[in-house]
């Protein structure tokens, strides 16, 4: 087997590599958003239930209105992280980058993967040919930026994630408080 031979074979490993880094991150990024929603609907039910005995509540004591206010106040930074976690997009990168001290992000470069830079181009055709004249380095240059861009995405949903769980802990337990002041 020759140089070039072996070269290839393992820039053609390293490319296969690269792709599963990539599936990987987007996965963590698809699961950041399933449970994001899941706790979106726990909220939704506490704020309905606590919506429909607001009569209640309002002629209790002075504690649970102060605990009311804090359930909303609860409420609503978890709807702000929830939301923040399901739009963290790219254009949240230089948020996170300014974060995270040692992130840094590659220069914007249209590439041959990201579906946003290829309809960009003019027409399938310039895509092919564009395509044809990269080697498998180019390509292996353009998923590594790819993976990163995804990671950084993934670390600002999961940081949001993160807060919109511990907010929701808040209104949880200011719900529990309510709501055994309704039984008793």
């Amino acid at each position: 087997m020759n140089a070039a031979s072996n070269d290839t074979a393992q820039l053609v490993l390293k490319l296969d590599q690269a792709w599963r880094i990539l599936n990987l991150n987007q996965e963590l990024i698809r699961s950041a958003d399933q449970k994001i929603y899941l706790l979106i609907v726990m909220s939704t039910l506490l704020v309905t239930y606590v919506s429909t005995n607001l009569d209640k509540i309002m002629h209790l004591g002075t504690h649970e209105k102060i605990c009311l206010i804090l359930f909303l106040i609860a409420g609503g930074a978890f709807f702000y992280f929830a939301l923040t976690t399901v739009l963290a997009r790219s254009r949240d990168l230089k948020n996170a980058q300014s974060s995270n001290a040692g992130l840094t992000l590659p220069m914007p470069m249209r590439n041959l993967i990201f579906f946003g830079d290829i309809t960009q181009r003019g027409n399938p055709d310039d895509y092919v040919a564009a395509f044809q004249q990269a080697d498998l380095n180019d390509i292996l240059d353009d998923v590594c930026h790819q993976i990163h861009q995804v990671a950084t995405i993934a670390t600002v949903k999961y940081i949001a994630y993160r807060h919109a769980w511990l907010a929701l802990m808040v209104e949880v337990s200011m719900f529990l408080v309510l709501q055994f002041s309704i039984i008793l």
